[in-house]
């Protein structure tokens, strides 16, 4: 995406222009599949750079289908409501704010 990635810490330092995942429970279906919740925030350094991104973001989780991550296969990604402007109370930064549950499949090792 052109831009860092980060899961459940924000940076230090922080970006001007980022991603953070934050994983926010879920279900399973079986002993490998489940529905992982995750809460997607795209930060910018205006609210049209973070919304852009938000919308980048959105494009890129809709797409995928069947990819592999570090041992974990993900059907794909649906959005749970829709995109959210939620600025950053405390680093007054702009922010979106995303909810998504992803189909995924585990491997026992």
């Amino acid at each position: 995406m052109g831009v860092p990635v980060a899961v459940i810490r924000v940076p230090n330092p922080r970006p001007t222009k980022f991603v953070l995942l934050e994983p926010s429970g879920g279900s399973d279906s079986s002993i490998v599949h489940g529905w992982r919740s995750v809460i997607v925030d795209s930060w910018g350094a205006s609210e049209s750079e973070a919304f852009d991104l938000a919308l980048d973001v959105e494009a890129q989780l809709k797409a995928l289908k069947n990819e592999r991550l570090k041992g974990v296969l993900i059907y794909k990604a649906r959005p749970l409501g829709g995109i959210v402007w939620m600025p950053d109370p405390d680093a007054k930064v702009p922010r979106f704010r995303q909810n998504y549950e992803i189909l995924t499949r585990s491997e026992a090792t």
